[in-house]
């Protein structure tokens, strides 16, 4: 499908790409001339794909210490525009570090750029790399592969303590991810907790922006969220 990009992209529009299945099916020729936010570790299929986002970002402490080297790495190909991480891992000009302030201690949302000092935590890397959307001004967000309809612990993954799984090969096939490789062997994350964690978190991310007059879209063909309006990705960009 060839996107014809309509009136609105008068809007200000980032495409955020959470990493579950339905990604699998989106052309990313289409996305190109599009400011788009990639997250965690995609960045294993970029160079497979050779697609770049403008921005990548990790906003969980687990897997930002698992793989903070291959995100410094990352960093030094220059070919993301900025990239957004919770440990303070680069001087280079292309890297913003954000001062994650712990998750439920305040309600406000992050609205401008000043904020990155003391980021309030919207509870997950997708809500916050559109909270990041929103301080960089972005006015309309389209959600793709934000599908949240995990399975929680998968065959290869073995359980290191509470709440915190490794796996100890890559799996062939992974449900959660859109490329099976997404995860590998030696990988350290937390469980998804989808429906008792991460669904109520996207939900408070759909009220906040409300509040400041964002619009967020999800395309997710197979999505179990249902506190945005759902779009394909043609209509989103076209309204």
């Amino acid at each position: 499908m060839q996107i014809n990009f309509g009136v609105g992209m008068n809007k200000k529009t980032l495409v955020v790409m959470g990493n579950g299945p339905s990604l699998k099916d989106v052309n990313f020729s289409d996305l190109n001339g599009l400011d788009t936010f990639g997250l965690n570790s995609a960045y294993r299929a970029y160079e497979r794909i050779n697609w770049w986002p403008t921005y990548h970002g990790c906003f969980d402490y687990i897997m930002t210490d698992n793989q903070q080297s291959d995100f410094v790495d990352l960093i030094k190909t220059k070919k993301i525009k900025k990239h957004f991480y919770i440990r303070n891992i680069s001087n280079e000009d292309n890297f913003q570090y954000i001062n994650l302030m712990p998750y439920g201690e305040s309600k406000k949302i992050n609205t401008k750029i000043e904020d990155f000092k003391n980021f309030n935590d919207n509870g997950n890397s997708g809500a916050n790399a559109c909270s990041v959307g929103i301080c960089l001004g972005y006015e309309k967000i389209i959600l793709l592969g934000v599908d949240c309809n995990y399975v929680e612990k998968i065959p290869e993954s073995s359980e290191v303590k509470s709440g915190v799984l490794s796996l100890k090969e890559t799996p062939k096939e992974n449900p959660n991810y859109w490329f099976p490789d997404y995860q590998r062997a030696g990988d350290i994350y937390n469980i998804p907790a989808g429906l008792s964690f991460h669904m109520p978190t996207w939900n408070l991310l759909a009220y906040r922006a409300c509040q400041v007059g964002v619009q967020i879209i999800n395309c997710s063909p197979i999505t179990n969220l249902r506190g945005f309006k759902r779009m394909t990705l043609r209509e989103a960009l076209e309204c």
